[in-house]
C-alpha cells in the first residue's frame, strides 16, 4: 500500500520514510491493530527512533493525511490551471489527480473502511481545510469556464461537486466502483454545465 508516497519517499527524508511505512502498515494490519512497533519495523528503524519523530500513531496519521492532502491539492491545481479539454475531461482528470494512488491503494486492502474512517476521524480539521481549498479551486475554474446562472454560483456548484466526491468515499465497495463513480460524476456535472 506504500506506492502512493513512494515518489516522495525516494528522497530519503526520515519523515517520508516513516509516513510511507505507516501507510503500508495501516494497509496490512488496519489502523487499530497497527502498533508503533509495526511502523518502526516497516520503516527499518527502532521504536525509540520512531518516538523521536512522532508521539503516537494518531500523530503519524495526521502527518500522513496532511502530506497526502497537500500533494493532492497541488495535483488538482495543476490540472485545473492547465484546463486542457472539455469540462468532463478536466473534471475527471481533477478527480483522479485528487486521489493520486491513494484511493486505489486504500480500497484494495482488506482494511479499507477502517483506514478511511480512522483517517477521517483523526484528521477532521485537515480534511475540512483541504475540502475548502478544493472548493475554492473548483469555483475559480468554473468561474473562468462560465456557468449557467440557473445552476447557481461557481462556489455553490463547486460545493456540490466536492460533496458528491466525498460521498463516493463511503459508498464505493471497491476501487473499480469508486472510479466508475468519478466518471459518472464528471459526466453529470459536465452535462449540467453545458
Amino acid at each position: 500500500m506504500s506506492e502512493s508516497i513512494t515518489s516522495t519517499a525516494s528522497t530519503g527524508s526520515r519523515e517520508e520514510l516513516i509516513l510511507s511505512a505507516a501507510f503500508e502498515a495501516f494497509g496490512i494490519y488496519g489502523f487499530r491493530k497497527t502498533s508503533m512497533d509495526d511502523i518502526a519495523r516497516v520503516a527499518g528503524m527502532s521504536r525509540s527512533a520512531l518516538y523521536l519523530s512522532y508521539a503516537n500513531k494518531e500523530d503519524i496519521l495526521r502527518s500522513l493525511a496532511r502530506h497526502m492532502l497537500d500533494q493532492s491539492l497541488m495535483r488538482v491545481e495543476a490540472v485545473l490551471e492547465a484546463d486542457a479539454g472539455g469540462r468532463e475531461d478536466v473534471l475527471l482528470a481533477a478527480f483522479i489527480a485528487k486521489d493520486g494512488g491513494f484511493m486505489e491503494a486504500v480500497l484494495s486492502t482488506p482494511h479499507a473502511r477502517e483506514v478511511v474512517e480512522a483517517g477521517l476521524s483523526a484528521t477532521t480539521q485537515i480534511v475540512a481545510e483541504t475540502e475548502a481549498r478544493l472548493r475554492e479551486m473548483l469555483a475559480q475554474w468554473l468561474a473562468r469556464r462560465g456557468v449557467p446562472a440557473t445552476l447557481g454560483t461557481p462556489a455553490e456548484i463547486a460545493a456540490a461537486i466536492v460533496s458528491a466526491l466525498h460521498g463516493l468515499t463511503f459508498t464505493s465497495p471497491d476501487y473499480a466502483a469508486y472510479r466508475d463513480g468519478q466518471r459518472r460524476l464528471a459526466r453529470i456535472f459536465a452535462l449540467a454545465l453545458a
